[in-house]
């Protein structure tokens, strides 16, 4: 009776370790950053609850580059405990609202609980608005580890 009673609370502990294991990240950042990003109002389409859990976009930064080119980064946070890769492609259109080019999906991954950022600078100086396609990953890819860099340029 007593190996019972250590055998299922050996176990539960075990399970309990395991999860909390699982879902945690830890961080250290400045106590009094210096950045002070430019927020953008965004407009979010969601059609994918659990893409949203995912990815969840945390805020939208905008900049000029300076060669005068429109710059965005989005942060996204993953709020599930296991790592996930997520697809993202941005778009970016002119005065008219036509796009201007076609950019490459891209994968991120970002780790249970972690937030990443990913950026794009616009590579027409016509550029002034932009879009950002999110979509989860199945895919397995090798050599991109969470600590890579998703940006670009």
């Amino acid at each position: 009776m007593n190996y019972r009673r250590h055998l299922a609370t050996s176990t539960i502990a075990a399970l309990l370790l395991l999860a909390a294991g699982c879902a945690s990240v830890n961080t250290v950042e400045p106590l009094y950053p210096q950045a002070r990003p430019d927020r953008v109002p965004d407009k979010r389409v969601i059609t994918d609850l659990r893409l949203n859990d995912i990815a969840y976009v945390v805020e939208v930064d905008h900049a000029v580059s300076p060669g005068g080119l429109q710059r965005v980064q989005v942060k996204l946070t993953n709020t599930k405990s296991a790592v996930k890769n997520v697809n993202y492609r941005f778009q970016w259109f002119d005065a008219q609202g036509f796009a201007l080019d076609d950019e490459p999906t891209q994968v991120i991954v970002i780790e249970g609980g972690d937030t990443r950022a990913v950026q794009d600078t616009a590579t027409s100086p016509n550029a002034v608005d932009w879009k950002l396609t999110l979509s989860e990953s199945y895919a397995y890819t090798p050599g991109l580890a969470p600590s890579s860099s998703p940006t670009r340029r």
